[in-house]
């Protein structure tokens, strides 16, 4: 459920680069990740000579999970606490990513909001993101054109060659 959270979080920022994607895609996914949460919450069923070693392994495991799905799930509500134009949808996505960065989010912050994206959607976000950081870009207004580009070749599927912008 933790997971599912973020990746929520995560599409409501980008929406615009996924907007495109398969809804049943992102539903997978959405569900996949639900999934694995639950089982790694529930506590499995005790079979008869299960050595009390592996039963304490598993609980640590599960424990361990659990804490990495809630870290994940505070530092996406710390991230779009501090730059609420994140959740903003009459910004495209670069513009809203132009936009914390001039509010002082680093780019490590930035790419813990891309981490709860899909696989796919990765990738050209975090391009996204490392052009606007490399090129120093803090005019919003130029957040059109790229979100425009990286959109295009997200439709087409293939890799975008790095402009300079």
């Amino acid at each position: 459920m933790r997971i599912a959270r973020i990746s929520i979080i995560a599409l409501a920022v980008l929406s615009p680069v996924v907007a495109n994607a398969q809804i049943n895609q992102i539903l997978g996914v959405l569900h996949s990740a639900q999934s694995a949460v639950t089982q790694a919450t529930q506590a499995p069923p005790q079979q008869s000579g299960q050595d009390s070693m592996q039963d304490d392994q598993r609980l640590v495991t599960q424990q361990r999970d659990q804490q990495q799905g809630q870290q994940q799930l505070n530092a996406a509500r710390t991230i779009v606490g501090m730059c609420p134009d994140l959740t903003n949808s009459k910004f495209n996505t670069a513009e809203r990513i132009i936009r914390c960065r001039n509010k002082g989010m680093t780019e490590a912050q930035q790419m813990t909001v891309v981490g709860g994206l899909p696989l796919l959607a990765q990738a050209y976000a975090a391009s996204m993101v490392q052009d606007i950081y490399e090129d120093d870009i803090t005019n919003p207004g130029r957040g059109k054109a790229i979100s425009d580009y990286y959109d295009a070749c997200y439709k087409r599927g293939a890799p975008c060659a790095r402009p300079k912008w």
